[in-house]
């Protein structure tokens, strides 16, 4: 598409804030200190008895000194090292939008400058209106049966990457993932808050989703009553849609979703909508077999598709469409946005326009846009200390694992097996994704996210045939702007992001104990979800399989279930405690984090006797717990902390700063914490898995 971009006033004043607040080098950012969460006595709070409340004995002085902004629902190391990444990003993406109008078309400069100058442009965008969704509302429009409404699904997908009610797509098999297999599964929810589905109609988040689809609707033209018309469906149809669904704890045992069955199975548990079609539209040859992974959300779609008219299924695509691009379309759409943000986080703002771009840019050009940071800001000697911790951390492992009394010997050398074949990277991924050929303009963002899509999806149906070919931090969580660590099963190793691997979570000139217990916890973390409640299922090879035998199987789910009586014993915010059952793999993760955190920095230890000291009055075993604690301290808002109980996949900071702690011997011994304090937690309840 041909450029007609005028640069106007709008993109000029976004151009002068990247380069106001552009860094060239890591060492132009401004310094951290112990109000950023680096490691420091001065964020502990000494007055207060380890014995009774170690979170705000670690962390107190820092939750006293430090308010949390006010356009923050929650201010922890996450958010502080977000902004520290996002000013890199910004130089980064300022040097871009300089030279992107003579950088080579289909570079990451030219991609990544372009796709920036397209979103800032509000006034362009404004003028526009809901022009560039004219062509998608017309083929919406002209949908006239249930085949043209299964097809229309598919070219959905294509330009959008959202699967709305059901579809089929290639992934590993999970038997053997070294080749393809088509599943086939539900479509995603309009909003990722399962409780707003099977709340009541006067639940507070419930109205608050129900206001922003008004919002969007009328924002997009529609007249007051036919949006409150349109909403009502909406939430009907969804709320139905979710009914149908396995809850996300019944999601994380994999015997629920691989059930294979022929294609003629497949469509004959949701005979109104043609899946032949489907894969047809999509690019996908028709497969003999498919791994449908919830045959009842299907049967529930067919039943939904034959007793409601077709127009109502039409309207939710429009629905869907508008709410999908809503970002990119005219700045009124903030309003609707920026409400529910408020009632689900407790924050009354949007994030400045510009951070908005810098978003959108690393969920669309995530891989071309991490190109740029890691040249411009990622150092070969962090990626060096990064691996030293990762060496240390799977060795812990490696020695615990022949000590868990509660397995057989059996499965403790399957355990090993699979430990010894972790396939484990940092940083960055050897080779980059080539986005040459996809054609990013200055001026029509929409079209931007829609070339994208098809790409995506092109390329992967392009490995159909050979062998399962994997985009090393390519996801969304692992990125190398992410500030994040994966594990994945299929590949049995996990991913370490260039942006995490660095302060305040990694201080690589820390004291061992900093740098073992707080980075250091977050690899052992990643490397126990190799053997957490979801990752057992999986064999050194990433296939699905089981390598249990019935009594171990019974011993570890026995472990687990401590865990997930932790959390349901816990108050996360007033009347609100966590979802026990779908926590229990991230609790799992972080207990086995810091005893592997703490084992590896005694090994390290015992190579460098010299580094084993007292520093500031405390014993590198109590400096480590202290680290810990520390990492996770967190100031939020209350409606965050039940945003998170309710529909949170991870436990917020606040409880992950201390109850792993409790679950490990050497806690207890380093600050002499006995039965009867309010920190004990009796011995019959620790959680002695890994």
């Amino acid at each position: 598409m041909k450029s007609t971009l005028t640069r106007t006033s709008t993109l000029a004043l976004g151009a002068a804030l990247l380069a106001s607040t552009a860094f060239a080098r890591n060492e132009d950012l401004p310094p951290l200190g112990p109000d950023d969460l680096l490691f420091s006595v001065e964020n502990m709070d000494p007055s207060v008895d380890p014995r009774v409340d170690f979170y705000h004995f670690a962390a107190g002085g820092w939750l006293k000194r430090v308010p949390r902004p006010e356009n923050e629902a929650s201010y922890s190391f996450i958010t502080i090292q977000a902004q520290r990444i996002g000013d890199q990003v910004t130089a980064v993406v300022a040097k871009a939008v300089e030279e992107a109008a003579t950088a080579p078309k289909g570079s990451p400069t030219q991609e990544v400058g372009d796709f920036y100058t397209a979103y800032m442009d509000i006034d362009h965008r404004n003028a526009e209106g809901m022009a560039p969704l004219r062509g998608e509302m017309d083929r919406i429009d002209a949908i006239s049966s249930l085949d043209d409404l299964a097809r229309y699904s598919a070219h959905f997908l294509r330009v959008s990457g959202v699967l709305l009610l059901a579809g089929l797509g290639p992934e590993g098999d999970l038997a053997d993932n070294s080749r393809y297999a088509i599943y086939a599964g539900p479509g995603e929810p309009g909003i990722k808050a399962r409780d707003v589905y099977s709340s009541d109609d006067s639940a507070p988040r419930r109205i608050a989703y129900r206001q922003y689809v008004h919002g969007i609707l009328t924002t997009a033209g529609y007249e007051a009553a036919e949006a409150e018309r349109v909403t009502d469906l909406v939430l009907d149809l969804e709320t139905a849609l979710d009914t149908a669904q396995l809850t996300d704890a019944e999601k994380l045992d994999f015997r629920n979703v691989n059930n294979r069955m022929s294609l003629q199975q497949a469509q004959d548990l949701v005979p109104n909508f043609d899946l032949r079609a489907f894969l047809d539209e999509v690019g996908i040859a028709q497969p003999e077999e498919v791994i449908v992974t919830q045959p009842n959300y299907f049967k529930a779609l067919s039943e939904m598709l034959a007793n409601r008219p077709l127009d109502d299924f039409k309207d939710y695509l429009r629905f869907r469409l508008i709410n999908k691009y809503a970002g990119v379309l005219s700045s009124d759409f903030d309003e609707p946005q920026r409400a529910l943000n408020e009632a689900f986080s407790g924050v009354a703002t949007l994030r400045p326009l510009a951070a908005r771009a810098q978003g959108l840019l690393q969920q669309s050009l995530g891989q071309p846009l991490g190109h740029l940071y890691v040249d411009a800001y990622y150092d070969e000697e962090t990626r060096k200390k990064s691996f030293e911790l990762v060496d240390y951390i799977v060795a812990a492992f490696a020695e615990r694992i022949p000590t868990r009394a509660w397995i057989s010997d059996a499965t403790k050398q399957e355990a090993l097996a699979k430990l010894k074949a972790f396939n484990n990277k940092v940083g960055y991924p050897d080779t980059w994704i080539d986005y040459s050929s996809v054609d990013i303009v200055p001026d029509n963002p929409v079209a931007n996210l829609m070339a994208i899509a098809e790409f995506n999806i092109d390329r992967d149906l392009a490995k159909l045939g050979g062998p399962v070919v994997r985009d090393d931090f390519n996801s969304e969580s692992t990125l190398p702007t992410a500030m994040n660590a994966q594990y994945n099963v299929q590949i049995n190793g996990f991913q370490i992001t260039a942006a995490i691997s660095q302060p305040p979570a990694l201080q690589p000139d820390a004291d061992p104990a900093v740098r073992f217990c707080r980075f250091g916890g977050a690899i052992g973390h990643e490397a126990t979800h190799g053997f957490d409640t979801l990752g057992r299922q999986f064999d050194a090879k990433g296939n699905l399989r089981n390598w249990w035998t019935d009594e171990d199987t019974a011993a570890f789910v026995a472990e687990a279930k401590k865990l997930v009586e932790q959390t349901e014993d816990t108050e996360i915010a007033p009347g609100h405690s966590g979802d026990g059952k779908l926590w229990v793999t991230e609790n799992m993760a972080d207990v086995g984090g810091i005893k592997l955190g703490y084992t590896a920095l005694m090994n390290y230890l015992a190579d460098h006797p010299d580094e084993n000291v007292e520093i500031d009055g405390y014993s590198p075993a109590q400096r480590c717990f202290i680290a810990w604690t520390q990492l996770w301290a967190e100031n939020a808002t209350e409606p965050f902390l039940i945003n998170v109980a309710e529909s949170g996949d991870h436990p917020p900071n606040i409880y992950r700063a201390t109850a792993p702690l409790q679950h490990f011997d050497p806690f207890y011994d380093a600050f002499g914490i006995k039965e009867g304090d309010p920190m004990w937690l009796p011995p019959e309840k620790r959680v002695n898995a890994w």
